[in-house]
């Protein structure tokens, strides 16, 4: 019989590599990274303290930084909110229990089964000026575009991939909280009049507030750190005017270490705030 001195022995014994993996490859790198950004370095050369230097110049100097913030937000908002409309009307779609509806639900997680950079690289030639794209608007007598090569287009046709590529995981996600749902409140409803848009907008959105939360988080997240596509498609052209935070500190990382970090600090700072807002939001409104 273990004492309790023994069982919590036993348990932080077990939890142990699991505690080093994660203060090695994940912590300690964060640590570091912090540490770094009061510096400056090339990684070749001696560092150099210069304190708040790198954030400063970062966010009251560097022009193209701020370009890519803006850039940053500009392409979160629209992917979370297209993702999250689309995820959730496809949701409410295939979690009836229709014919061949298993085979639809295989085709949404498709696209995630390809590697981001064979996306980029399929997209682009369809983007391309003598791509599919141009070619099936010009049948309708409607002019092709540069659509990668106009500083107005390029983030669009970017957030329309990026939706494409990752909407049918989380539309699974939004299938799952739909099946929990319990059949008896629906029919409740229909007993007291209510229409579908009654049941859908007093039933259905609040029992599925926390999946939206945990759906906006990983939104939120995997927006903010946006890369494989842009990298492949653009490169943070035409004129900066895909550059994301990844891509900056990418192209900065060779030559500023520091700035490097300094960026990925305020990325971390970004999200972190974002994420907890929502889940402060989340509490109040579960509270009330």
């Amino acid at each position: 019989m273990l004492t309790n001195k023994n069982h919590n022995l036993l348990g932080w014994t077990l939890s142990l590599p699991g505690i080093i993996f994660l203060g090695g490859f994940f912590i300690f790198p964060m640590f570091y990274a912090f540490v770094i950004s009061f510096f400056n370095w090339n990684l070749l050369g001696d560092k150099t303290f210069i304190g708040l230097s790198n954030y400063k110049f970062l966010l009251l100097e560097d022009s193209v930084f701020k370009t890519t913030l803006w850039n940053t937000l500009y392409f979160s908002l629209f992917y979370v909110f297209g993702s999250l409309i689309l995820s959730l009307g496809t949701a409410l779609i295939v979690h009836k229990p229709l014919r061949g509806v298993r085979v639809i639900r295989t085709i949404l997680l498709t696209p995630l089964v390809i590697p981001m950079a064979i996306t980029g690289i399929i997209w682009t030639l369809l983007y391309s000026p003598h791509g599919f794209i141009n070619a099936f608007l010009n049948t309708f007598g409607i002019q092709g575009q540069q659509w990668l090569f106009d500083s107005d287009l390029a983030m669009p046709a970017i957030i329309l991939v990026s939706i494409w590529q990752s909407f049918g995981l989380y539309a699974i996600i939004y299938v799952t909280g739909l099946q929990q749902i319990p059949q008896e409140l629906y029919e409740g409803m229909e007993i007291d009049g209510a229409g579908t848009w009654q049941k859908f907008i007093h039933l259905t959105l609040p029992l599925l507030r926390p999946t939206t939360f945990f759906v906006v988080v990983l939104l939120l997240i995997n927006s903010f750190k946006i890369f494989d596509q842009i990298w492949v498609m653009t490169k943070g052209g035409p004129g900066n005017a895909t550059m994301t935070l990844v891509v900056y500190m990418y192209q900065k990382i060779f030559t500023s270490y520091g700035l490097a970090t300094a960026a990925s600090g305020i990325l971390f700072i970004i999200v972190f705030g974002l994420v907890y807002g929502q889940y402060y939001f989340m509490g109040r409104e579960d509270k009330r």
